[in-house]
């Protein structure tokens, strides 16, 4: 069983591959998947999306999220 990098609630950056180039976007990891012999997988979700998607390990980055001071 792999061990996994991230996670649940953790705020990532996704990148995915397309033919015209590389694109990215600010997701949460919502659940780790099993990895079937693979590299670990994990169920991330956009923020503002209602639907999830897979994701390799190897596609995400750590991502540092600042919370507002409260009261602002």
């Amino acid at each position: 069983m792999s061990d996994y990098l991230y996670a649940r609630g953790q705020h990532v950056t996704f990148t995915a591959k397309r033919f015209f180039g590389p694109w990215t976007g600010a997701f949460v990891v919502t659940k780790l998947l099993p990895s079937g012999g693979e590299e670990p997988r994990y169920e991330i979700k956009g923020i503002g999306e209602t639907f999830s998607r897979a994701a390799l390990e190897s596609q995400l980055s750590a991502r540092l999220e600042l919370s507002q001071p409260a009261g602002l």
